[in-house]
């Protein structure tokens, strides 16, 4: 677990170390949390080069039930503040190039809060099965026990009949108001991600999730908008390239399994609303993706969930640079 960093004291830990090692490299910024945690986002560039020079470019996570997608990103921002992966490796990376050409920032934890009420840190299947982890997303129905609490874009718990303890996908916002991150734009997520893009202008984002991939043979994919919700015809061509350069990628690696083509949220009803409220006009403006990696299964490790993500970032990071 040492090299699967992903709780908010190893990310403070790792913050301190990058601006220890190549202050002039990093740019650390963060909105508070209702709860007194700091959202932190972390930007890498060379700044000597003007802004308008460069590429911006988004990556974050909001889950708190997802740590692999964390473990991915502090690993890629270890490879381009220092040069060498969490192990020591040198990195196959073109830092310098990269670095003068774009504009990189992370969201590693968009719900810390709910991160370290976690039991955990990789769920890799060995602490419990997939009906309990569910319970522990979302809380366990108090109506209908051993089975998780139904799915909520915000709520007052004085309006329901709420699990105890409430779900750590939940971040709480206000005395009386939880909300599930990337459903609302109350969020720390959201508000984090406004803040750097009124920053930087960012023309591409990466959201990095996990998912449990039940009954099926793969433990990887690539995720486009929710069905029926899409940008330009040029947008559209632009992300399903980029989609399946990760998807190949993912191919190369023996240890995964993606599903061999992009494929569009299958969200209906109030969920699929939920999407097409707070990411509709990001999906207008700009190439968004989202990668799911399987989560809290054996098959998927610690080192497995952290590379798979991380060939994600570093796919897009050089597909960016090489533009």
């Amino acid at each position: 677990m040492k090299l699967f960093p992903c709780k908010q004291k190893e990310l403070e830990a790792k913050i301190n170390e990058w601006l220890e090692a190549a202050p002039e490299k990093v740019k650390i910024d963060y909105v508070k949390s209702y709860t007194g945690y700091k959202v932190y986002a972390v930007t890498v560039s060379d700044f000597t080069v003007p802004q308008e020079q460069k590429r911006a470019h988004y990556f974050a996570q909001p889950h708190a039930h997802e740590p692999g997608a964390t473990a991915g990103m502090i690993g890629v921002l270890e490879e381009l503040i220092t040069g060498k992966d969490l192990y020591g490796n040198p990195t196959s990376l073109d830092v310098n190039n990269i670095l003068k050409k774009t504009i990189l920032t992370f969201n590693p934890i968009g719900n810390p809060a709910g991160r370290d009420k976690a039991p955990v840190n990789c769920w890799d299947g060995s602490y419990c099965d997939n009906e309990r982890f569910w319970c522990w997303m979302r809380g366990e129905n108090p109506d209908n026990p051993g089975k998780c609490w139904k799915r909520l874009d915000i709520w007052d718990p004085r309006e329901h009949n709420t699990p105890d303890p409430i779900g750590i996908v939940y971040e709480q916002i206000s005395e009386f108001k939880y909300a599930e991150p990337n459903r609302t734009q109350e969020s720390s997520y959201f508000k984090l991600f406004h803040k750097m893009d009124a920053m930087y202008h960012f023309e591409a984002w990466l959201d990095l999730h996990q998912t449990e991939f039940d009954g099926l043979e793969y433990n990887s994919m690539i995720l486009l908008a929710v069905q029926g919700e899409k940008g330009s015809k040029e947008l559209e061509v632009e992300k399903k390239e980029w989609a399946m350069q990760i998807i190949k990628e993912w191919e190369n690696d023996t240890a995964l399994h993606p599903i061999p083509q992009p494929k569009h949220l299958t969200y209906t009803g109030i969920q699929a609303e939920y999407f097409r409220k707070n990411f509709g006009p990001i999906h207008q403006r700009m190439n968004m993706l989202s990668t799911e990696i399987k989560n809290n299964s054996p098959e998927m490790t610690p080192e497995v969930q952290l590379r798979a993500q991380a060939i994600a970032i570093k796919t897009s990071i050089e597909r960016l640079a090489a533009k």
